[in-house]
């Protein structure tokens, strides 16, 4: 029953993701647009129980990498159905990855990444994975994935991150979503924003941006901020809408 109830949601779902990435990649012309997914391992997670499937990885190896296989297998053909509609890549969340350590990250979550990267991504079409769980103990293994660009949380250290990550790739992050976007004021945000420009200002391949996924809820006079202090701080000028 639970399976049954899985699929229908995706066949449900599916088609209206797919629809408005369209719909995005033929308005969005000025700037790269971005669909998204879970990470395979997350995606296990949700289906075998997070933790039943931490425990298994350990007394049921094989049938975890079973799970692994058929997770990835869907969401190859998804994330072939991001690219044909027009989008320039995807951002990968996989989380619960973060849970493990360097040699299991890369076991049961990166070998799979890079069969999804290695499938897909070419001079159009790039994979971005996040991983808000990672605490600097699997940036090696992330890396292993092979993905044009990396996500860090908000717990990262971002120096540590730039200067564990080649420099010919992008790196993100990772202002606080909640503690900053969400809950504080727009003089705070602002002075948030500037101290990470600066710290990272000697890295060409750093991007700003959230840790994680901003909350709802949150206002919009706090996004425009962040947007706004990014522009006066590279001397652009910013127009407003995000």
């Amino acid at each position: 029953m639970e399976e049954s109830i899985i699929m229908l949601d995706m066949k449900k779902w599916i088609p209206q993701y797919l629809l408005a990435s369209q719909l995005a990649a033929s308005a969005i012309t000025d700037k790269p647009v971005l669909g998204g997914c879970i990470g395979p391992y997350s995606l296990a997670g949700r289906l075998f129980d997070m933790t039943e499937i931490m425990m298994a990885t350990y007394t049921e190896p094989d049938t975890i990498n079973l799970l692994l296989e058929k997770c990835t297998q869907f969401l190859i053909e998804y994330c072939r159905a991001l690219k044909s509609v027009g989008v320039n890549g995807v951002v990968i969340a996989e989380p619960a990855a973060g849970l493990l350590s360097d040699d299991d990250c890369q076991q049961y979550s990166s070998l799979y990444v890079k069969r999804i990267a290695d499938a897909l991504q070419d001079d159009s079409f790039s994979i971005i994975l996040h991983n808000c769980g990672n605490n600097g103990q699997c940036t090696q293994a992330m890396l292993y994935s092979g993905a044009y660009g990396y996500r860090f949380g908000n717990s990262m250290n971002m120096i540590d991150a730039l200067e564990t990550c080649p420099p010919d790739i992008l790196v993100m992050g990772n202002l606080d979503p909640v503690g900053v976007l969400r809950m504080s004021m727009p003089e705070q945000i602002k002075q948030a924003v500037k101290n990470l420009l600066e710290q990272t200002a000697g890295y060409k391949n750093f991007v700003l941006s959230s840790g994680c996924d901003v909350p709802p809820n949150t206002p919009l006079e706090n996004v425009e901020t962040f947007y706004e202090t990014l522009a006066e701080f590279h001397k652009l000028e910013y127009k407003g809408g995000i």
